[in-house]
This record gives C-alpha cells, structure tokens and sequence, in this order.
C-alpha cells in the first residue's frame, strides 16, 4: 500500500490507494442505490451534512463490514497513527461513512468533522478534472489552518492551505478538527466520493 503523508501547517494528512476491487465494490453499490428511490430516501444523509450538493447517503454498517471496507479503512487508519505519532490504536469504531455525489456548481464549505479522524476517497472524477479542463481550484479539496482565512490576512512565510486534486481510488486521511472544503466545478460529470469519521483509542 502506497503512503504518502503531508505536514503543511501542523496537522498531518495521510495518503492513501484504496483498490481498484473496492473502488469497483463501492461504486457497486452506489449504483444499486441510486436506481433504488426507497433506498435512496431511507439512505439519504443530505441533512446531517454542510454540503450543497445533489445526492448524500449513508453507506450501511452491512455493507462496510461485508464488504471489507471496514476492515480496509481500520489497517488505513492504524498506519495512519503508526506514521503520525508512533503509536498503534487500541480500538478503532467507524462511527459514520456516506457517498457524496456532486455534479456542476455543487460545493462543500468550509467545515470540520466529528470522531477523531476522517477520511475521503474518490470513486469517479469527470474527465474534465481529470484532464485540466477546469480553473484554478475547481473540483478540488483544500485543507487550511485556520488561523488565517484569506491570502491577503496571511503573515509573511506562513502557508495557509494545501490542495488535492482528486483522483479515482486517493484516500486522504486527517485529524477530524482540521478544517477542509470543496471548491465547485463548471463542467459536466459526476465527482463522486465516499467520507467517513473514526473514534479511536490509543
């Protein structure tokens, strides 16, 4: 398993690859939701979210641990805090997980999680995206400190933000407080993803 691990401005963000095999499992079932108007009623996450997006909803506990999704995201995280601060978690509980699906002018604000740590994985990203056929931050995923909130507040040698272009199968793991968002695209295409926050003990 490829890692990668980013230390911007104190907190630091882990980077992983989830399979193409569980890509294909969580896509998968996805689609099975979406054509399912019950399912997608009784699975709809919308309200427990900031985002303003087209579609959220609940990935079932049935389906992580049947999957082996759950049991992916736990060795993730069990490295992540390995990397981190030398240290192996005691327990790991999922606490929550839920596909985001955005399409054309569809964001995410800033915000911050609940649990300990939090994840997200990209499951399709539009060619547009994908090909740089997008401007500036469109489509992408930002962390930042927040102590400053805009580039012209930042002290002189302070970096504020750090940005991820996403990529189907990158899995980016963080402190649940660390504040992120999602900057709208213009083109057509799905961006689809899956989150998650994890209660751990060490």
């Amino acid at each position: 398993m490829k890692e990668t691990y980013y230390k911007p401005f104190g907190p630091t963000i882990g980077k992983y690859n989830l399979s193409h095999t569980m890509i294909g499992k969580v896509n998968l079932f996805t689609n099975k939701i979406i054509e399912n108007k019950h399912k997608s009623k009784v699975l709809d996450h919308s309200h427990r979210l900031v985002g303003n997006v087209q579609q959220q909803f609940r990935l079932t506990k049935d389906f992580l641990f049947t999957s082996g999704l759950e049991k992916q995201l736990n060795r993730i995280i069990e490295s992540y805090y390995k990397n981190v601060i030398q240290v192996k978690p005691s327990s790991i509980k999922i606490d929550r997980a839920w596909i985001v699906r955005q399409f054309a002018g569809d964001f995410n604000p800033p915000h911050i999680h609940r649990g300990n740590v939090s994840g997200v994985c990209y499951l399709e990203v539009p060619n547009s995206i994908k090909y740089n056929k997008e401007i500036a931050f469109a489509g992408r995923l930002s962390f930042f400190d927040g102590r400053v909130s805009m580039p012209r507040n930042s002290p002189p040698l302070v970096k504020h933000r750090i940005t991820f272009k996403p990529r189907v199968g990158d899995m980016y793991i963080f402190p649940a407080f660390l504040m992120h968002d999602v900057h709208p695209f213009r083109k057509d295409g799905e961006r689809r993803s899956f989150s998650f926050n994890a209660f751990v003990k060490t």
